[in-house]
């Protein structure tokens, strides 16, 4: 019987090696199809561009969030500020600018659009918090950089005061240069009114920023700029002069080696006067042209 086993055994093919290693190979084969099939659903989504995305969301609230500026914090709701307490948008009044910053908490930036027909008829823009309601179409991360681009855009076509909020959302993002876009926003005159004074607001910040070597939302000394009451005071003054002659002198000081919060307020009220030469003392700080 033992004899007859090993005939027997003796009489039976061997394991083929290559009989095994094909095996491997469809396993492996179906495997990697799996990677590839995930793989291309992945890049088809991220080839989708932001702005389809949003009007392929349907009617309704669209939600998303991308990475903010350093310096940036909020409470979700509503109030934003900056790590040096200088509040840029907030819900609370002006009696309440000393309420501690534990509400302030770094966060992404957080945009809610209204969008109807493919078209965003609506914009608020937060630092931090999720909105989590059902009928809320979430699209979660995006890039900074794709977002800043996106709401650039936004801006520069919108007719209605959404292009506010899209330049302010565009400044937010991290990692981003809008002044260029935002500088030809200003020049042109296919923006909204409300845009175009979002992003000479902002220009002049920039500028002052940059003058005063910080970032834009860097820290700044408001106590230094508090004491001297008198200098805000001339500052002030030179701002309600006729502009042939309070914008050349406003020019003198930002361009000046006053104190860093004397240009701060000159470049402010350079950007409130509208004035073509305090454009180009922004894209001359900037470095624009």
């Amino acid at each position: 019987m033992h004899t007859m086993n090993r005939k027997t055994s003796a009489l039976l093919p061997a394991p083929s090696p290559a009989r095994f290693a094909g095996r491997g190979i469809a396993r492996f084969a179906l495997v990697l199809a799996a990677v590839v099939s995930s793989l291309a659903a992945v890049q088809q989504l991220q080839a989708q561009s932001l702005e389809s995305r949003i009007a392929g969301a349907g009617d309704g609230t669209v939600q998303l969030r991308f990475a903010s500026r350093p310096g940036v914090c909020g409470d979700g709701r509503g109030s934003i500020g900056t790590a040096g307490q200088s509040f840029m948008r907030s819900n609370i009044s002006d009696s309440d600018r000393g309420y501690g910053m534990e509400w302030c908490v770094p966060g992404p930036v957080r945009v809610l659009l209204g969008v109807r027909g493919g078209a965003v008829n609506g914009a608020r823009v937060f630092v931090g918090g999720n909105h989590t309601a059902s009928d809320v179409h979430d699209l979660g991360i995006v890039g900074a950089r794709e977002a800043s681009d996106y709401f650039l855009a936004l801006a520069a076509r919108s007719e209605s005061r959404v292009g506010d909020q899209a330049v302010f959302a565009a400044v937010l993002a991290d990692s981003v240069t809008p002044w260029p876009a935002l500088f030809s926003m200003v020049r042109g005159d296919r923006a909204s009114r409300a845009a175009r004074q979002s992003a000479t607001f902002w220009l002049s910040r920039a500028a002052a920023a940059a003058v005063n070597h910080r970032d834009l939302f860097g820290e700044r000394d408001d106590a230094e700029s508090d004491r001297d009451e008198v200098r805000n005071a001339a500052i002030f003054a030179l701002s309600q002069q006729p502009r042939d002659e309070g914008v050349p002198a406003l020019i003198r000081v930002a361009r000046g080696n006053g104190p860093p919060s004397a240009r701060d307020k000159a470049l402010f009220w350079l950007g409130q006067s509208g004035d073509p030469r305090a454009l180009d003392l922004f894209a001359q700080i900037l470095d624009l042209r």
